[in-house]
């Protein structure tokens, strides 16, 4: 499989540009160099995947080439007995990375400092340190492979002594990670006892994108570009194409940031996140935004899944919502869509136009094949570079129902009801 690393990389060797390693290869370059390198490769990516004549619109370039992270961690190391705040690939101990604000490598600094003076057996329990936030407010969580009285005493000393000095550490919490997993938030968290412990401050920040304030929960999955931001709601807005009379379904809609962005171009929102909390936030923002909207909390794990939200839809949304005109955005995490799930939305919701977010591009070849088996007719790629520095890249596409004339059509929709329904949402357009 030949994957877009592969690509930039063979770009850069084209070109005789040398990379850094680890996970920032283009962050010692200047960005004008680094862009060349990846449109180069981006285009050698593309030709390999079957576009079907799609259109394809040029790199929208970062805003901010470097400084830009608002989410960053430091693994903790423990070399005879001193304390080292490594980065997440174990490289570079002590030293700044240049894609964060000056702000994360001032509160790890002083972090590994006052780690330093803790009981060694309270070090042995941290896993990782992670900043989260904007660039103006920030959340310091600590991820620990276990938790009683004495060490949620003692990090909460260490977190206040930080936001002492860096008064724009306004949140503090500790996590639960009895796995000690490389990932530094474990979705599989225990079943029993305590998964979390706020410290000080409150359980979300807020962010302003466009017009809109967010209220984003401390442990939620969040973009962390957040100046390009505009850039891909902007992007998703016009691949969209959200009128008055479409209901807008926001599929891993995290806090709603597409959902909250849309609200008032669509009829109705549906957001749906697999975390309860998360949930909650994507109503407030969507809401707050003023929209029409339902929540729903749902894991997609599979087809079946896709199934029970379109019962459950079925449940709480009036009929005549049901029968309008749908659009369908997905942004799941880098490994894609689980099998079975394209062909069930295509089965259920028919959306006449669906854009998908991809920050694993290498998803996008089975994202195009599963489509074009249900149906549906890539229309448009808009790559953006939402992680300079690194060989990162967001893609946004979307697809519309193919003619029917020259695709097979997928079986007929079954309302949640189980009644029979024609293919195609155009007949049940309402205002």
């Amino acid at each position: 499989m030949i994957t877009l690393d592969t690509r930039f990389r063979d770009a850069a060797r084209s070109a005789r540009i040398e990379l850094g390693g680890a996970v920032e290869p283009f962050a010692h370059l200047p960005y004008s160099k680094e862009t060349s390198v990846k449109r180069a490769g981006l285009k050698a990516f593309l030709e390999a995947v079957r576009l079907d004549g799609a259109r394809v619109d040029p790199i929208i370039q970062a805003t901010s080439p470097r400084s830009y992270r608002t989410t960053s961690r430091r693994r903790i190391y423990i070399n005879r007995g001193k304390l080292q705040l490594n980065h997440g690939d174990g490289n570079n101990p002590g030293q700044a990375s240049l894609l964060e604000p000056p702000h994360h490598a001032a509160i790890y600094t002083l972090l590994e400092t006052l780690l330093q003076e803790i009981h060694p057996q309270v070090q042995e329990i941290i896993n990782h340190v992670i900043v989260r936030g904007t660039y103006d407010e920030f959340v310091l969580i600590v991820n620990v492979k276990g938790m009683d009285a004495y060490i949620v005493r003692t990090i909460r000393r260490v977190c206040e002594q930080v936001q002492a000095s860096i008064p724009e550490v306004q949140h503090a919490w500790m996590y639960h990670d009895p796995k000690g997993s490389r990932f530094y938030l474990e979705l599989e968290r225990p079943a029993t006892g305590v998964n979390a412990k706020k410290l000080f401050g409150h359980a979300a920040w807020r962010q302003v994108v466009n017009d809109i304030t967010y209220q984003v929960g401390v442990f939620s999955f969040s973009q962390i570009n957040l100046e390009m931001m505009p850039a891909l709601i902007s992007a998703v807005a016009d691949h969209a194409g959200v009128t008055q009379h479409d209901i807008l379904f926001d599929l891993y809609s995290g806090y709603g940031l597409f959902g909250a962005a849309l609200a008032k171009s669509a009829k109705q929102v549906v957001a749906v996140d697999a975390d309860e909390t998360t949930v909650d936030n994507a109503r407030y923002n969507i809401k707050r935004a003023g929209g029409n909207v339902t929540a729903i909390r749902q894991v997609f794990r599979d087809a079946d899944d896709v199934t029970s939200l379109w019962k459950t839809c079925g449940k709480i949304l009036r009929p005549h919502t049901l029968e309008s005109p749908a659009v369908v955005v997905l942004d799941p995490p880098r490994s894609g869509t689980p099998a079975g799930m394209i062909r069930e939305i295509s089965r259920t919701i028919q959306p006449r136009t669906v854009v998908e977010v991809f920050c694993g591009p290498d998803e996008l070849a089975r994202s195009i094949r599963e489509w074009k088996s249900a149906g549906y007719q890539l229309e448009r790629i808009t790559p953006l570079d939402l992680f300079p520095g690194t060989f990162g890249m967001e893609i946004v596409a979307s697809w519309s129902q193919a003619d029917a004339s020259s695709e097979p059509s997928p079986e007929p929709k079954r309302t949640p009801r189980g009644n029979a329904r024609p293919y195609g949402r155009s007949n049940y357009r309402r205002s």
